[in-house]
């Protein structure tokens, strides 16, 4: 927190957080001045940042994956509500962890339902139940990807609102039939959001150019899906995701500039890599923090930056979520 280390080394000599929302808040300041990056010139008042071009793509889900979709939210909204009752928030949040994975690929979903169904059942025949790890949503947003993943996991894996073991026998067999579903919806491969993101590299004329692509997801289940069909459609992809160390990371981002025409990425190639060479941009599912959306659009609408930058939101708006971001995106986009 940079107000904080300011206050540090000297202490009072810069404004509270109080008087900086004060002062926010007071229009008739002349002290307070917003830039964005397109307001920013040079000395000869040419324009320090190309144009960003932001488009929401948005798609109906398939009878097969609206009835998934209702099945997963209904089952977190009734165990989030109960956890809520008993003011059991490591267990709310754990749930909205499926909801993400719900909302990025049938492949991230049907792998977290799994996971949770095994290890809910091993627990059931040790007769445990866990509804706290002692560590909340706060703690984890400031952790480094690799190890937020860890713990977002043993949240998503062990933590439950059943008070008794015949509740989590009944939570572990609704879990088993989400998870079939799930299996169900991806055999098909026929997923809607990829066919979107099919028809956005279409329109771009990606297959007869050399313009470069980088794609980003929340899920590490979902960035294996998308390299996996990308390289069966014939694209040259490589990736970056919070698991790598530094030289594979390094590595990654040179085989982007130099060879590879598509780059799949979490949000660790939101973080301290610079690929100003390429300028189109698709977001395959959105995070839920502001910050990291922005962070994520700063990778390639840069300083530096020579072409018009097209970012594409790829948004399913017949589900809750969906409907929230695109009226955020409206906002955004006046």
């Amino acid at each position: 927190n940079v107000r904080l280390l300011l206050h540090l080394l000297e202490p009072g000599f810069f404004a509270d957080t109080a008087m900086l929302s004060e002062s926010i808040q007071n229009k008739d300041n002349p002290l307070f001045l917003r830039r964005l990056k397109e307001d920013l010139k040079d000395f000869e008042r040419a324009p320090l940042f190309p144009p960003r071009k932001v488009e929401t793509v948005k798609y109906y889900l398939s009878n097969d994956e609206k009835r998934l979709y209702n099945g997963v939210t209904e089952y977190v909204e009734k165990h989030f509500n109960r956890a809520l009752e008993n003011e059991k928030h490591n267990v709310t949040f754990a749930l909205t962890i499926l909801q993400r994975r719900l909302a990025s690929s049938a492949r991230a979903i049907r792998k977290s339902l799994e996971r949770r169904y095994e290890r809910l059942k091993e627990l059931y025949e040790k007769g445990q139940l866990i509804q706290d790890v002692g560590y909340d949503e706060e703690y984890l947003e400031d952790l480094e990807e690799k190890e937020r993943w860890k713990k977002e996991e043993e949240l998503l894996e062990k933590l439950t609102s059943a008070e008794t073991l015949e509740e989590l026998k009944e939570e572990i067999k609704k879990l088993e039939e989400l998870g079939s579903l799930a299996r169900e919806v991806e055999k098909k491969e026929i997923e809607t959001k990829l066919n979107e993101l099919k028809k956005v590299m279409d329109a771009e004329k990606l297959q007869k150019s050399e313009i470069k692509l980088l794609i980003f997801t929340e899920s590490k289940d979902t960035l294996e899906y998308l390299v996996e069909k990308l390289r069966k459609w014939g694209y040259s992809v490589t990736f970056i995701h919070g698991g790598m160390n530094l030289d594979q990371r390094i590595k990654a981002e040179n085989d982007f500039r130099n060879q590879a025409q598509i780059m799949v990425s979490t949000e660790a190639g939101g973080e301290g890599i610079n690929l100003q060479f390429c300028w189109l941009m698709v977001n395959y599912d959105i995070p839920w923090n502001p910050n990291r959306l922005e962070q994520r659009m700063g990778r390639v609408h840069r300083y530096g930056q020579q072409h018009e930058v097209h970012i594409y939101n790829l948004v399913a708006v017949d589900t809750r979520e969906g409907r929230i971001l695109e009226k955020l995106f409206e906002k955004l986009s006046r």
